[in-house]
């Protein structure tokens, strides 16, 4: 029923009408009694009769009304008489963005600040748990002053009955051979009729942002069927290649939203929404230097084939201009312009500024190997300065006048060395420790016992020391957890970073010790800290604006403690900003950004001949999958993400197509099969410490298994099923029980072989060994053993270093990584011979776990495949 104008609805005249849809008709209204101009949508009598939609619909359009945000149509009341209900709204002055589009793609810095205002409307509804399910072009207003509206929000998402996906309700609604505009903005879940989240909004935005960039729809088929097809099944063509920089920045944005699976997508708008905003806070200058630098890097094509995707660091990197000193204390410096220094066809990291800013000495990794180089700034001959071939060099850092470089050497222990500037007079002042840091005089080191690479792996303790330079015994400074240490300008104070049950905060710490202050405690992943050459601040990297960039925060120097909260130095889609380095004038700061992808890989392998096949890689997607074990029949693989800010456990057929067994903010890790192959045991912090715990594979039954003081790591199963062993590293001791509800867990004998604890890994076929690791006080890993389950002993097979080891279905001989991941190990358990498979991998093991089939012919690994570079950002 239409309304005419001049008549009432309640307190509103009816002016004009507005236009229609599937749930009722709008118009322009007059409210009477505050004398103002609103529109008002009358739902259909259908919709209005059923009493069920009706009620939800009024407490969706009340949500909606608690929620004002300049990005969103704002509601002002829901009023239901006489049978029928309608609600009323702000009256916008504009045309919806599809009036917009039917003139062509909007420019690309338009369509950036059209979409940015989406986001962030988005980003407040999700913020209330409201999700729209309907965003498309007819549901953005565009006012005429370019103020951007999002209609209808909350309201579509009522549309559809209980248990009838939205796509269902609409399809059978739909002339066969006719295209819905509809379609081609929902997530494949969505089409699909699966449950839904705000990350199908994420799809929809996608969907948006592409036809704004290009005019052109991402999915559609000449019926709906064709569209539906479309969006599970293909891509959208790509933007034209010869775009400016910040389209292929956009490029980037819009691929990620448009994620087959939603948890490769943007996990939150306002990730998204920072992403955009750093996208259109470049100035052009640095648009045109990002531009540039992405013209030299396709103009080498040995690096382009290294890693295809790993332009997307340029882009995503640009906000370091427009967000340092954005909303930071007065005291955060300005930088001016952001260039990418180095041009290796490597991996290069752990960049170290010299103390006049001139030289930057940083860690290269070619093939298997690192050595240090060390380049001027502005300059392109990068020189190697300590590459000797009997050991591997990283973390480089100068002393404070520039003349010394210490640096250490990545194996088991490590060891702390010292050189001159350009790699002279080399002498070790250390046999162990990582990650070197000078005092301001000159005089001291401070290092750690973990070589960190990925600061969401670490299960153990590292110690942090401080040793003379002129020799001596190191001191121990720090009682528990301590990494990557830096020090304050005034010497007086150490700030490092701490794992404590998967949480990983920054602290500072007097050099005499004592009590350690907490900079940050939260959910984040904060890592490499440095203090600022003033000493009024710590810059560290951080993923809590989504993905891992560079943030600051303000400290008292005299006491160390923070002074407010963290801000945003850098922000990106997918670069990992870390390891930032300042000049003495802090006028330079160095930092890498590294692109990464921790992707599943299939190795066919014969378990007599040991004779591997040609690895295949099995998801070539950017995102984490570390395969864990196999089920017994083979048909289902286990996986888990880490490093991510929501570790969950998933399981698939080996080819793809995994599901997720548990999502929530736990981190669970390293999932085995049980032996009749129905659930899976797993190691989890959602009690606040590590502890044991087993779900079925349709995500039922979750039950805690252990509960024990400190936390457990790394479950093995028996054969049978019915015991359970696993380590506690912090505790330094191995526990086993049998796995049965309420059973208790008791000590292993014999797992301390010395100084050295043995931690299980996998147990043999016929029960009568379990494989597992040797590791020293510090944490390190110092070699491959087995544990005799019924002499009650552990033998030492080989000296590895590795995280994972599994047997052979012989029961006699045990397989493990080594080598940085780099090389595949056979050990025999009798006569502890070592057997290196001959074999190139494609991309490095991660050092962590990794599955083999039943019958031994199959391996699956993640494979790391990443580039990195050192940026510079200088100010004038």
């Amino acid at each position: 029923m239409s309304l005419a104008a001049g008549s009432r609805l309640g307190a509103y005249e009816i002016l004009a009408p507005l236009g229609a849809g599937g749930m009722g008709a709008v118009y322009r209204a007059r409210d009477i009694r505050l004398g103002r101009d609103v529109a008002i949508k009358v739902v259909t009598e259908s919709f209005a009769r059923e009493e069920t939609a009706l009620a939800r619909f009024e407490r969706e359009a009340v949500s909606i009304a608690k929620l004002s945000h300049p990005n969103i149509l704002s509601i002002f009341e829901f009023v239901e008489e006489a049978g029928g209900a309608f609600v009323v709204m702000e009256l916008v002055e504009g045309e919806t963005l599809r009036a917009r589009l039917e003139h062509g793609p909007l420019p690309v810095r338009k369509a950036t600040a059209y979409a940015l205002q989406i986001a962030r409307g988005l980003a407040a509804a999700h913020a209330r748990g409201i999700v729209h399910r309907d965003l498309k072009p007819e549901n953005v207003m565009v006012t005429h002053d370019d103020h951007v509206k999002i209609l209808d929000f909350g309201l579509a998402k009522e549309a559809a009955q209980d248990g009838v996906s939205v796509a269902a309700t609409r399809l059978a609604q739909t002339t066969p051979g006719t295209v819905l505009g509809t379609f081609g903005y929902m997530a494949p879940e969505q089409v699909r009729g699966l449950t839904v989240d705000h990350r199908a909004d994420i799809f929809a935005f996608g969907a948006v942002l592409y036809e704004m960039a290009t005019g052109r729809r991402a999915f559609q088929g000449e019926t709906a069927a064709d569209t539906m097809t479309a969006i599970l099944t293909k891509e959208p063509p790509e933007l034209e290649a010869d775009a400016p920089a910040i389209q292929r920045g956009l490029e980037r944005i819009l691929r990620r939203c448009l994620e087959k699976m939603p948890e490769l997508r943007f996990q939150s708008a306002s990730d998204l929404a920072f992403a955009l905003e750093a996208l259109s806070t470049g100035s052009a200058a640095t648009a045109s230097g990002a531009a540039a630098a992405l013209a030299a890097q396709s103009a080498r094509p040995a690096r382009a084939n290294l890693l295809p995707w790993a332009v997307a660091v340029v882009m995503t990197l640009l906000a370091a201009v427009g967000w340092l000193g954005r909303g930071a204390p007065a005291a955060a410096p300005t930088f001016d312009t952001f260039t990418r220094i180095t041009e290796l066809a490597g991996e290069e990291t752990a960049p170290a500024l010299s103390p006049d800013g001139t030289t930057i000495a940083y860690a290269v990794r070619i093939a298997d190997s690192w050595d240090i180089y060390t380049q001027r700034v502005g300059g392109r001959n990068a020189t190697p300065i300590l590459d000797d071939p009997r050991r591997n060099e990283g973390g480089p850092a100068f002393s404070a006048d520039g003349a010394s470089i210490a640096f250490h050497e990545s194996d088991t222990d490590g060891g702390i060395f010292v050189a001159g500037a350009t790699g002279e007079s080399v002498r070790r002042l250390t046999d162990f420790g990582f990650h070197p840091s000078w005092s301001p005089d000159g005089t001291r080191i401070a290092f750690s016992t973990e070589e960190i690479f990925d600061p969401s792996s670490r299960q153990g303790d590292a110690a942090l020391y401080v040793a003379d330079v002129s020799g001596g015994q190191p001191r121990r400074v720090v009682d528990g957890d301590a990494v990557q240490p830096s020090w304050s300008p005034a010497g007086d104070r150490l700030v490092y970073w701490s794992n404590t049950t998967g949480q990983r905060d920054l602290f500072t710490v007097a050099v005499t010790g004592g009590e350690r202050v907490a900079l940050t405690d939260d959910g984040a992943i904060d890592w490499t800290p440095v203090w600022s050459p003033d000493g009024r601040a710590v810059y560290f990297a951080s993923d809590r604006g989504g993905a891992m960039n560079l943030w600051r925060i303000g400290v008292d120097p005299a006491t160390g403690r923070a002074l407010g909260a963290p801000e945003p130095v850098t922000m990106g889609a997918h670069a990992t900003a870390a390891l930032p380095s300042f000049s003495k004038d802090g006028r330079r700061l160095a930092f890498r950004s590294r692109v990464s992808s921790i992707n599943p890989f299939e190795i066919p392998f014969d378990p007599v001949t040991l004779q591997p096949g040609q690895p295949r890689l099995l998801d070539s997607r950017t995102n984490v999958r570390i395969p864990s074990a196999v089920s017994p029949d083979g048909s289902l693989v286990a996986f888990f993400n880490i490093g991510e800010r929501q570790e969950d456990i998933f399981v698939g057929p080996p080819g793809g197509g995994t599901r997720r067994v548990l999502d929530d903010a736990a981190r669970d890790r390293a999932p085995v099969f049980t032996s009749d192959g129905r659930s899976l045991v797993f190691y989890s912090n959602r009690t606040g410490a590590w502890q044991i715990w087993t779900i079925a594979l349709d995500g039922s039954g979750l039950r805690q298994v252990t509960d024990l003081p400190g936390g457990v790591v790394y479950p093995v199963v028996s054969p049978a099923g019915d015991q359970l062993m696993f380590g506690a590293s912090s505790a330094r001791k191995t526990f086993e029980m049998p796995f049965a509800p309420g059973a208790s867990a008791t000590e292993v004998p014999g797992a301390l072989v010395g100084e050295e604890l043995y931690l299980p890994q996998s147990w043999a076929a016929d029960g009568l060994r379990v494989s597992g690791l040797l590791g020293s006080p510090s944490g390190a890993i110092t070699g491959v053993a087995v544990y005799d389950v019924v002499a009650k002993t552990v033998q030492k097979l080989t000296a590895d270093a590795t995280y994972g080891v599994r047997w052979l279905p012989d029961s006699r001989r045990v397989l493990y990584f080594t080598n940085g991941g780099w090389d595949l190990v056979v050990a025999d358990a009798i006569t502890g011979a070592r057997t290196p498979v001959a074999l190139r991998l494609p991309a490095p093991q991660t050092t962590d776990v990794f599955a083999i089939s039943s019958d031994g012919r199959r391996i699956y690994y993640a494979g790391i495949r990443a580039e990195a570079d050192i940026w510079v950002l200088e100010r004038n």
